[in-house]
């Protein structure tokens, strides 16, 4: 970096630097402000809060939960598009306005054989079943046979290897033993903390594996972490976590129209053609079936990293025992159903707040989507209790109920790309919740900009189990117990490293519209299966609703809040700080990788121009804080239209037409999905670096800071 632009970036830095509210440390704003708001609008805005905070009812967050969990919903099915009338019909009632359903004809393989049976060293057959659990009669009633959605279909037999948590080191070290990948079978883990099933699908697929188990460990969720269901919160010995495993982490949505919407009269591709189409068979197995495989394996034990909660020794396989997995998928085209509706703005309507929760669950949902579906609907219910009493938000609230997350993201893309021109004038913000409730500790993902919104909404809403504020709770709740779910880890109030796995995706990654993820998350061992129903949440996640109600509540006031703000309350120089952060920490990559050479001259790093970058947003961000500051004044002479117009575009410039190298559908530049769902931040010059490509770092951190310099542009016109 040249000594004037070096200058010039700290300069930017330190003029925001006190206005950097460090919510990772767990700080909390002042407890009398709303950004945003006018002191006369702040009165208002005040009392609508009021008589907000006064309408979600856990009894009616129970009895939607209860309905919704009745049955079996998964994507495409009678139950899933009952579910979808019944809400239309809910919304209308309750006076949300143009409520409709949206259409999407889809790719959703459904099984039509699944088995899987061990030839040697004797003869057995799985039971990919999981037991009744008396006094729950939802576990009564037959899902149908476990599967991996988008797994190739065939028969194959092969000798079993049983391959850690599946990561690409784990096959280095079974080669490593003199064990040939080729044509076995893995036997692998579900991860804790979270890591896409898809992943360990694709990575067996490179190795040339002809199939893939993949089965709970009780170390991960069962019995090695407490009591199992019913006693607890873990999952029992037959419990089984089905799923999805495309590539979307290369591009999400309908396989078949990778990067459009399918609609009437859209190209589509051969399936064979589809990027996001594993070819490598895969089943998942409870932890019972796949202790009679692991018992059978022989060859060296493996590391004690890898080793599970079973009373047996883990072996890496190779030779004893021998696996044939029988796997028929269709490949039917299936519709699928996005319900919304709206509540129109009094004065600036072509602005939209969306507010989205995905309705399809691979069984009853309990907790993943359902906890999430009640609270959007008390919370439809709530707000049009609100507008038939004579309220009207500024700007138009959205609602959306997704479908067909669970097989790829599926309905919000399409949607997403249906809508794309319209969304990236009209959006404001988009807020997600999938799961609403499995415990009592707050979670929260969103770019930085939005942290102070939600340190603010948390700050004012009290925490399901005490007199505490949600904000101090979290504080308080130190190294509590998670469970499975990928949500946003770390131990401040919001966390700003974004992934994927949920619907925000399209809305962040391809459309460039800022997102709040938000979830109460705790001990959970049941993710996906059929215990993961009615009587899990109301006897062990939530007993009383209480998390339902919070969750409600807090998705409000967020939504409430930017509706009717009169300045949009987004903070850059927050987001000037993250960045800065961000290109250190990869930046510390390059430089950690590079060898050493003390007869060369220091060559200026291909970070420089993102750092002189950055200084220029973090200029540009605080003089836009500023004028922010005077715009929510009494008697603003800042035209607000105007600077609010500003606001909403700057995570739009953050986006590139050409996106990131090999997946070009992950258009935003600071952030993207590892293959894992894990978060990358600046993932062009991340990935670069991982692949020790000099050439292309350097044009990744040139296209990346030519994004944040339009960004820095935006906010200075």
């Amino acid at each position: 970096m040249s000594g004037v632009a070096n200058e010039r970036a700290r300069t930017g830095i330190a003029a925001v630097a006190a206005a950097v509210l460090v919510l990772g440390a767990g700080g909390s704003p002042p407890r009398d402000t709303i950004a945003g708001f006018a002191p006369d609008s702040l009165i208002l805005q005040r009392q609508i809060e009021g008589r907000f905070l006064r309408l979600p009812s856990a009894s009616r967050l129970r009895q939607f939960h209860r309905y919704l969990t009745a049955e079996p919903h998964v994507a495409g099915s009678p139950r899933n598009r009952h579910l979808a009338e019944w809400q239309r019909q809910q919304w209308i009632a309750w006076g949300i306005e143009d409520v409709h359903i949206v259409t999407h004809d889809v790719l959703l393989p459904y099984p039509q054989e699944v088995r899987v049976e061990m030839t040697a060293p004797k003869p057995w057959q799985a039971s990919l079943r999981e037991d009744a659990v008396a006094g729950d009669p939802d576990t009564k009633q037959d899902p149908g046979p476990p599967y991996h959605a988008f797994s190739a279909s065939g028969d194959v037999t092969g000798e079993v290897v049983y391959a850690g948590s599946g990561n690409p080191e784990h096959y280095d070290w079974l080669t490593a033993q003199g064990i040939d990948l080729r044509g076995k079978i893995a036997l692998v883990r579900y991860s804790v903390p979270y890591s896409y099933r898809g992943f360990k699908a694709l990575t067996a697929q490179q190795r040339g594996l002809a199939g893939i188990l993949i089965y709970s460990d009780p170390a991960d969720d069962g019995f090695g972490k407490g009591k199992t269901y019913p006693a607890g919160p873990w999952g029992p010995e037959s419990h089984i976590q089905r799923g999805g495993i495309p590539f979307d982490f290369l591009v999400p949505g309908d396989p078949l129209t990778p990067g459009w919407a399918s609609v009437p009269g859209a190209r589509r591709i051969a399936a064979e053609e589809a990027v996001s189409i594993p070819k490598i068979i895969s089943v998942p197995l409870s932890y019972r079936d796949a202790r009679v495989i692991l018992e059978a394996l022989g060859g060296p034990e493996v590391p004690a990293t890898w080793r599970g909660g079973l009373p047996i020794s883990y072996r890496a396989g190779g030779g004893a025992a021998a696996v044939r997995m029988v796997v028929r998928i269709d490949s039917a085209v299936r519709q699928i159903q996005t319900v919304v509706g709206r509540i129109r703005g009094s004065q600036q309507p072509e602005q939209e707040v969306i507010l989205g929760n995905h309705r399809d669950a691979w069984v009853f949902g309990g907790v993943d989507p359902s906890s999430g579906s009640a609270s959007l609907m008390e919370l439809a219910r709530s707000l049009g209790t609100l507008l038939r009493g004579g309220f009207r938000p500024k700007r138009t609230i959205v609602l959306a109920s997704w479908d067909a997350e669970e097989f790829t993201l599926t309905s919000s893309t399409e949607w997403g790309e249906q809508y794309a021109e319209a969304l990236q004038r009209r959006a404001v913000a988009y807020i997600n919740v999938d799961s609403a409730a499995s415990g009592p500790v707050f979670t929260a993902s969103a770019v930085p900009s939005l942290n102070r919104l939600v340190a603010e909404v948390a700050r004012d809403v009290r925490d399901g189990g005490s007199r505490q504020s949600i904000a101090q709770a979290k504080a308080r709740a130190g190294s509590a117990e998670r469970g499975a779910l990928p949500n946003a880890q770390g131990q401040g109030l919001v966390n700003n490293r974004l992934g994927s796995g949920s619907d925000y995706t399209v809305f962040l990654n391809f459309l460039g519209i800022p997102i709040i993820d938000i979830s109460f998350d705790g001990p959970y061992g049941v993710y996906h299966s059929i215990y993961d129903n009615h009587q899990w949440v109301s006897r062990v996640g939530d007993p009383g609703f209480r998390y339902h109600t919070a969750m409600t509540k807090l998705w409000g006031l967020m939504a409430l809040r930017l509706a009717n703000a009169d300045v949009l309350p987004f903070d850059y120089p927050a987001y000037a700080a993250g960045l800065k952060g961000f290109a250190t920490e990869v930046e510390k990559r390059w430089t950690d990788a590079r060898p050493r050479a003390t007869d060369t001259p220091i060559e200026r790093s291909p970070f420089a121009e993102v750092h002189e970058a950055i200084g220029r947003f973090a200029t540009a961000a605080a003089r836009t804080a500023q004028e922010q500051e005077q715009a929510s004044a009494q008697a603003a002479t800042i035209p607000r239209d105007e600077l609010n117009a500003r606001l909403m575009r700057v995570e739009r410039a953050l986006l590139d037409p050409d996106g990131i190298p090999g997946r070009p559908w992950y258009r935003h530049l600071v952030y993207a999905p590892k293959f894992t769902y894990a978060a990358e931040v600046l993932p062009g010059p991340a990935e670069a670096i991982a692949a020790g490509d000099e050439v292309r770092l350097r044009e990744q951190c040139r296209k990346l800071a030519a994004a944040i310099d339009r960004a820095a542009e935006v906010l200075a016109k």
